[in-house]
């Protein structure tokens, strides 16, 4: 399946959002954990520190008063030996504010940089003070004797390792869980968006189905409520919406053929028309000398032949147009057919007085079509342009240019032109503005231009001339 499709849809979009919302959620909740859980260790820790300087304030008032160092030192050591003893820098001060005696639980203790002591000798209190620099606390508190008042100061330095620790395991876990509700989060969204969308899954194939042509297509009901109609209502648009298409197909089915009824009537009509004429001169020249009981002489012959040859112009033309294209297509090139069309009918342009210009693209594509039906279609348009300026003469223009894909042939001439209010009939069979037209010529350019996929337009303006566009793909 398409990876972008699956981004696109529904069911994923969704999934995803609940995802978040879990990851969310979660992430949350455990940071508000993991804070709560630093408080706690903080203040525990804290607590337990006082705890031990209060003690050891206790165990070194004897010693301290004596002077006894190596006992202090003792002390101090053994504080910090206890298993778990989170002390690893002990010191007192007598009451002079003057060292007596430090300790330290490792060589990496004494090269730590300890802030400076505040002596505060009224406050008997402990005083927690938090080192920036290393994981430790630093707690000071005086030594009181009840005869003698204070007689020293012990500051003790607690690490934090021991907090740190719980706290990564504490991290690590929250990880843990996280990524399990995350993934079980995930698996839930997953399988509640399928349910939930299951419904309009089905009814979204229902739909495509229907857009590719298999009207009448129903689809199973699923879920409740609003979804359930939904179904129910496609199903039954599905079934009404096979009835008017088939509805609409009998009606289209009839109206083509009313429609080439029509026109096979027209079209005869026209053809009786055309046909009626010379057959009508021929009966009335035959008539009148059979009154007048002459012979038939050279001149009605040759009327009469000549109205026989139009009735069999005729006839060609409408069998030229309706007949079926058979001839084969192969690669042709528009500029030599034109160069053609030009050398036959140069002489008809000599003989109106009517100068050619000719603009050839040298790097025309060939096309696919047929050499003497685009040979006729052109001879048509260029024949039409000769005889729009038989009586003054005029400029011929014929222009070739590939463009869009297509070869454009444009065939422009100064000419009479056409009047507005015939230039929508001028393709149609049998229309004609020429006393001796057959109307039969554009129709026929019109159909050969069509059979070769491409387009023809004509763009006219009375007394200032007539441009055609033909347009074949390459």
């Amino acid at each position: 399946m398409d990876l972008k499709k699956i981004i696109s849809s529904i069911a994923f979009r969704i999934s995803v959002s609940i995802a978040v919302v879990v990851a969310v959620a979660t992430i949350t909740v455990g940071w508000l954990i993991l804070i709560e859980e630093r408080n706690t260790l903080e203040t525990e820790l804290q607590n337990k520190g006082r705890y031990i300087v209060e003690l050891m304030a206790h165990e070194v008032t004897e010693p301290l008063i004596h002077e006894e160092r190596d006992k202090l030192y003792s002390l101090l050591k053994g504080t910090m030996n206890i298993k778990e003893s989170p002390v690893v820098y002990a010191e007192v001060y007598d009451k002079n504010k003057e060292l007596v005696v430090n300790a330290y639980k490792n060589p990496d203790v004494k090269e730590m940089k300890l802030p400076p002591f505040s002596f505060e000798d009224s406050v008997m209190s402990v005083h927690i003070q938090e080192d920036n620099t290393s994981l430790v606390y630093h707690l000071s508190l005086p030594v009181y004797d009840e005869h003698l008042g204070t007689i020293g100061f012990l500051r003790m330095s607690i690490t934090k390792t021991f907090l740190h620790m719980t706290l990564e395991n504490v991290i690590h876990k929250l990880y843990r869980f996280a990524a399990a509700v995350i993934v079980i989060g995930i698996l839930l969204g997953l399988w509640m968006a399928r349910k939930i969308l299951r419904p309009v899954i089905i009814l979204n194939k229902g739909v495509k189905m229907i857009a590719e042509g298999e009207l009448g297509v129903e689809v199973p009901v699923e879920g409740e409520g609003e979804i359930k109609e939904l179904a129910l209502s496609f199903n039954k648009m599905s079934r009404k919406l096979k009835e008017v298409i088939d509805d609409i197909k009998a009606a289209q089915e009839n109206l083509v053929r009313t429609e080439k009824l029509y026109a096979i009537g027209e079209f005869s009509a026209g053809v009786a028309h055309e046909i009626r004429n010379p057959l009508s001169s021929i009966k009335m020249l035959l008539q009148a000398l059979e009154q007048k009981k002459q012979a038939l002489s050279s001149k009605n012959f040759a009327i009469i032949q000549g109205e026989i040859n139009r009735i069999d112009r005729i006839i060609t033309e409408f069998l030229a147009f309706t007949r079926p294209e058979e001839a084969q297509k192969k690669d042709v090139n528009i500029n030599d057919i034109l160069e053609e069309v030009t050398t036959i009918t140069r002489p008809m342009m000599e003989q109106s007085v009517i100068q050619l210009s000719k603009k050839f693209s040298p790097e025309l594509p060939a096309i696919k079509g047929n050499n003497d039906a685009l040979k006729q279609v052109f001879i048509n348009i260029v024949l039409n342009a000769i005889q729009a300026m038989d009586e003054e003469g005029g400029t011929l223009r014929i222009e070739t240019s590939a463009v869009n894909g297509c070869v454009s042939t444009m065939i422009k001439d100064t000419g009479v032109g056409i009047p507005g209010k015939y230039i929508d009939n001028i393709f149609n069979p049998f229309f004609t503005t020429k006393d001796k037209g057959t109307g039969m010529g554009l129709a026929l350019t019109y159909k050969i231009v069509k059979n070769h996929s491409g387009n023809i337009n004509i763009k006219s303006t009375p007394k200032i001339g007539t441009t055609v566009i033909v347009e074949l793909p390459i």
